[in-house]
């Protein structure tokens, strides 16, 4: 570990200020999206950071390595970089990560302690990084702020048919993490609710700041242009991204496809997203073999994992985005449809609620039901006026949400904890 830690010696340390501590144990936020447990969490990171930087705040990103190699570092832009530490063998199961969070938080302490940095707090994203946290708290006495991302409790209420509960444990370990941080960073007040409800959290440890959207990397373009770029020029396109398990279900909008098929046979549905890992995988080749059944393999493209730079043109090429979630925190992918002008048609669920406005930007469905999809799809297909109406009003609410407004605000919040810990106010907060 001495050599591993040596390899650093050569980086110039940075610009006096705030220097946090983010802790994502389980994933990369230069990890590619779309797949295995890389997605909305791995933007949030990479953007916050990215953004904090031009407040002159500096972040380590401590994540585990994903490779047979050494400790390894990867710039995420300035005052930004991302650390990995060995934590488990590469290819393990998140769930299985928690035998590892001890050794994961030993080791993020150990480079703390022989680099040459000061750590001014810690910032930790899901559970798992969540737990390490906590360790590291009380043995280094910093502030530490937490975003769940997605709580055990609420997606265990909402199930999708087939889907894997989460384990009891986690639930356990979130009420924990919930109780002890100092702050806790929520994107809606619906899930700031959950966690007060759940676990008494006082009203003051909760910090409602929603997520942003990349506008020059998800800007509007025209739509026939987009479905031409993408080889499909005579056709209606609907689009759905996201990592593909059961939660998100996607087998009602294969149904809903399967039902205006005849009336509109040129919508086609563009399946953007790879296997999560979760419950066992194979739930592409479950879409896979509904979408035959359904006689509809000819009218839905399983494109896989597909880079953030090329998502625009996706996005823009669709009449709709697709979100038929069991349950969402937020939504980002939906912000970023919207961002390029594309109405989004989503589930009634408190995440998406909180950025489509029904008839306005989209549509909010009620539970898990084709038939309701179909209409909404269908009248989208038949009133294409509708779709650009609706698109221009949904680039007006993304631009509402940018990470630079999501970074202020959480950097005011850092402050207050920084300043509670010493007593003063650190240098960057007068600039």
């Amino acid at each position: 570990m001495d050599e591993l830690l040596r390899s650093l010696s050569h980086l110039t340390p940075p610009a006096p200020g705030l220097r946090v501590a983010v802790i994502c144990l389980h994933t990369s936020p230069t990890a590619t999206l779309g797949h295995s447990a890389n997605g909305g969490l791995n933007v949030y990171v990479r953007e916050v950071c990215a953004c904090l930087a031009r407040l002159g705040i500096a972040t380590d990103v401590f994540t585990r390595q994903t490779a047979e190699a050494g400790l390894q570092v990867e710039a995420l832009g300035p005052l930004s970089r991302v650390i990995y530490l060995p934590a488990g063998r590469p290819g393990l199961d998140k769930y299985r990560l928690l035998d590892e969070v001890p050794a994961f938080a030993g080791l993020v302490e150990e480079h703390m302690a022989r680099g040459r940095q000061t750590y001014h707090m810690l910032y930790s994203h899901y559970w798992l990084s969540g737990l390490v946290a906590c360790s590291l708290r009380g043995r280094l006495r910093l502030p530490w702020a937490h975003t769940a991302h997605t709580l055990a409790l609420v997606k265990n209420r909402s199930l999708a048919p087939g889907d894997v509960p989460e384990p009891e444990v986690r639930s356990d370990l979130e009420g924990e993490i919930s109780r002890c941080a100092d702050l806790l960073v929520v994107s809606t007040e619906a899930e700031g609710d959950a966690l007060r409800s759940a676990y008494h959290v006082r009203p003051d440890r909760v910090a409602v700041i929603a997520p942003g959207v990349d506008s020059a990397a998800f800007p509007p373009r025209d739509r026939q242009a987009a479905r031409e770029l993408l080889g499909h020029p005579a056709e209606r396109l609907f689009v759905f991204v996201g990592r593909l398990e059961r939660l998100k279900g996607v087998d009602v909008v294969l149904r809903a496809l399967a039902q205006i098929r005849g009336r509109h046979p040129e919508a086609r549905l563009l399946v953007l997203g790879e296997d999560s890992g979760s419950g066992g995988g194979g739930e592409r080749r479950r879409l896979e073999r509904l979408a035959a059944e359904l006689g509809i393999e000819g009218r839905v493209d399983f494109v896989g994992s597909v880079a953030q730079e090329r998502l625009a043109a996706y996005y823009a090429a669709a009449d709709a985005c697709l979100m038929p979630s069991y349950t969402e925190s937020f939504g980002l992918v939906g912000l970023e449809a919207q961002a390029c002008g594309t109405p989004v048609i989503a589930s009634n669920v408190a995440g998406l609620a909180s950025i489509v406005r029904e008839g306005a930007n989209g549509f909010l469905v009620d539970g898990p039901d084709p038939d309701a999809y179909a209409a909404r799809m269908e009248l989208l297909l038949d009133r294409p006026e509708l779709t650009e109406a609706m698109g221009t009003r949904a680039r007006r609410q993304a631009a509402r949400f940018t990470w630079s407004r999501t970074a202020g605000q959480l950097a005011a919040r850092f402050q207050d904890l920084v300043s509670a810990q010493v007593g003063v106010q650190p240098s960057w907060a007068h600039e």
